[in-house]
């Protein structure tokens, strides 16, 4: 700890979040409460990145197309942007936001959550895309990122050539530096370009450092460079090509069941009807959930036809066949990304992923309907372990999705769903409503049906898990604002599975409901209080597998978080958290987080920094809370056991457009002498962590 507080005085000076408070603390309970429903392991960098580059470019309220990117990230409702629609229809273009404040079902709480959000431009009808323009006019930013844990972890220790050759996933391959560097290219929303280079923690750059006998193990496994790289080219509105796409993008089309890559914004009471683009670049580095190849949508009048296709390898875990006569099969398709250990680098680029599809839409002013069909075909067999749990999972090399999406919205009424099935015939279904029987109160109800047996690789519907499959269950969602610039917000969600899953030996069943009030006390100012019940059924202790009993894991928990100024340049954040979690006849265990953060951000001045305290005691699970860090990096503390977690972040501008943002972070525990295990263990009851990033723009 002593040595820590003289590199904290150095990075003093260093990035903050977009500093739009207010809305900044929705976006982030949003994630928080995303990572908290789910057993599964999700990066939602491309959330983050998306919020990012709404923040910097603005979304033009005059553009149609722009303005349904509020209702992916949940901030207003469907009804505020038709609202909008029907108001310019009436009166034409909105030039101030202070002619938005006479839009119907805006009040002043949801004016402070758009107001850094938006811009007001005349839509430009009918403007050519000259090419000698792009290049002269264009945008770019280059970033280049490092950051490491600087404690040694087991997997970086020094092993004998005999005890690695008997075992060669005993060490990882490469430095704990992790490495990464983008570069984008933007020319008004017109166009848009770049590339992507990572090594995670563990992988190695060029050359694997191991003895030559692992090095004939792995043979061509061994990458030659570096272990991912991604590159993108979109044009938007050239002639009557509305989008096409070339590298790597993203598709999302209706309610996600058919077809969406990536992650989505899950809303927190409100309506859950997505209107997001059909094809949309994919700029991060993440290595799952992306296309690669081609896709264009072409439009005309009402119409858009979207046409796509995808060829990458994929990572997958081969298993070899007893006879000469038959070939490999792929157990399992691998959503990690890490090429750490002699295991894992097997698994890299296993087999090929082929996908082909299209999608046809007819849109009007108030409606919009959808068919969706593609195929996935694997090079290998995908044949799972015959385990009880993947009875049904899908067997086989090739896969056809297809189904139909639509939404509709009246005034204060909106419908949208999807139907979808596999080629087996088994269905996949969402149906939600949202109705606003008064302008300060609306109420959504919406339901989902997935089969056991629906197989999609591609697909992000609303689901209580990352993968939506045997499962079905109600939501039902309120909110309501009961006095000026108060606001209530209710939610129960009863997801259940017919069939067994990973967790549950036996058709389970969870209840799920969330209580929030919103205070906004200024522009600058908001607190909210948030009380969260979920009884879920979950396999006891009990090692057999076929008389296990399901047991009642009760988790009650209570936040209360505030933000607000002191000073002109600083900004206060406080979070008190505390929960009991019973699991079977255990007693309870209990569990908190208190955290501040400290904002300066001073205007005209080329610094900034944020600075956390955090203490928590979690003997049982974990406590999750959203950190800030630098530019396009997602960062959730996962917090076990007892201890304090404290980091300084920061960003200082240069000239010629060059930026440095840096963070240093440690957690201190205060009842482990290990912390961590396997290759990730560390001896010891500290960890630290460090990233620095520079960031040049021209």
């Amino acid at each position: 700890m002593k040595r820590l507080i003289p590199i904290l005085i150095l990075m003093f000076p260093v990035s903050l979040w977009a500093q739009n408070t207010i809305t900044d603390d929705l976006i982030i309970d949003q994630i928080e409460r995303m990572v908290d429903e789910t057993d599964d392991e999700v990066d939602y960098t491309q959330l983050i990145e998306t919020y990012w580059d709404i923040c910097e470019h603005k979304i033009n309220v005059n553009n149609p197309e722009e303005l349904s990117q509020l209702i992916e990230l949940h901030l207003v409702n469907v009804f505020i942007v038709e609202n909008i629609l029907l108001y310019r229809k009436n009166f034409g273009d909105i030039v101030s936001l202070e002619e938005l404040k006479f839009v119907e079902g805006i009040d002043e709480m949801t004016f402070n959550i758009m107001q850094p959000l938006i811009c007001f431009e005349k839509p430009k009808e009918n403007e050519k895309l000259r090419f000698k323009n792009v290049w002269k006019q264009g945008k770019h930013q280059a970033q280049f990122q490092t950051e490491r844990c600087f404690n040694k972890k087991a997997g970086y220790l020094d092993v004998s050539d005999s005890i690695l050759y008997e075992n060669p996933n005993k060490k990882y391959l490469g430095s704990p530096d992790k490495l990464y560097l983008r570069y984008n290219f933007s020319f008004r929303d017109k166009v848009e370009a770049g590339f992507a280079l990572e090594k995670d923690a563990g992988e190695y750059l060029f050359t694997p450092k191991i003895n030559d006998s692992i090095k004939k193990m792995i043979g061509n496994k061994a990458y030659k460079t570096i272990d991912f790289a991604s590159f993108h080219f979109v044009i938007h509105d050239w002639k009557f090509v509305k989008t096409l796409a070339l590298g790597d993008y993203q598709l999302a089309f209706g309610q996600g069941v058919t077809l969406s890559t990536g992650a989505a914004f899950s809303a927190s009471g409100g309506s859950l009807m997505r209107k997001s683009k059909a094809i949309r670049a994919s700029k991060s580095a993440n290595e799952t959930g992306y296309l690669r190849g081609t896709a264009t949508t072409l439009s005309y009048k009402h119409w858009a036809l979207t046409m796509f296709y995808s060829h990458k390898k994929v990572d997958a875990n081969l298993s070899a066949t007893d006879t000469l006569d038959e070939e490999n099969h792929v157990t399992a398709l691998q959503q990690t990304g890490l090429h750490r250990t002699y295991g894992e680098l097997i698994d890299r680029h296993a087999i090929t992923q082929q996908l082909i599809g299209g999608n046809i839409s007819y849109r009007g002013s108030r409606f919009q309907v959808g068919y969706t069909i593609h195929r996935t075909d694997l090079s290998s067999a995908l044949i799972p372990d015959p385990r009880l749990y993947n009875t049904f999972y899908f067997k086989g090399k090739t896969l056809v999705n297809q189904g139909v999406d639509f939404y509709y919205v009246l005034k204060k009424w909106a419908f949208y769903g999807e139907a979808a099935m596999s080629d087996n015939l088994a269905p996949a279904i969402v149906f939600g409503t949202t109705v606003q029987p008064a302008g300060y109160i609306d109420i959504t109800v919406f339901y989902r049906y997935y089969d056991k047996k629906y197989h999609n690789f591609y697909s992000n519907a609303f689901s209580s898990g990352s993968n939506p499959r045997n499962e079905k269950g109600l939501y039902l969602s309120t909110s309501i604002t009961f006095a000026p610039k108060w606001k209530l917000i209710a939610t129960a969600d009863f997801p259940q599975s017919d069939w067994i899953k990973t967790t549950a030996y036996a058709p389970s069943r969870t209840q799920e409901y969330n209580l929030q009030i919103n205070h906004e006390i200024n522009s600058k100012s908001s607190f909210f209080i948030e009380l969260r019940y979920k009884d879920k059924e979950k396999n006891g202790s009990s090692d057999n597998t076929y008389m296990r009993e399901l047991i009642h894991e009760r988790k009650m928990s209570l936040r209360f978080h505030i933000t607000y100024p002191v000073g002109y340049n600083i900004t206060l954040k406080n979070r008190v958290e505390y929960s009991i979690n019973n699991s079977g006849n255990e007693t309870g265990y209990r569990s908190y987080l208190i955290y501040q953060d400290i904002l300066y951000n001073p205007e005209n001045q080329p610094f900034s920094f944020a600075f956390r305290y955090a203490l928590f005691d979690s003997p049982v699970g974990a406590v999750y809370a959203y950190e800030n860090d630098v530019l396009n990096s997602f960062s959730i503390g996962s917090f076990y056991h007892k201890g304090m977690r404290i980091y300084l972040l920061g960003k200082v501008k240069l000239r010629w457009g060059l930026s440095i943002n840096a963070k240093i972070g440690s957690t201190i525990y205060s009842d482990v002498t290990e912390i961590g295990s396997g290759l990730e263990m560390i001896k010891g009851n500290v960890k630290t962590d460090g990233k620095l990033q520079l960031i040049w723009k021209l």
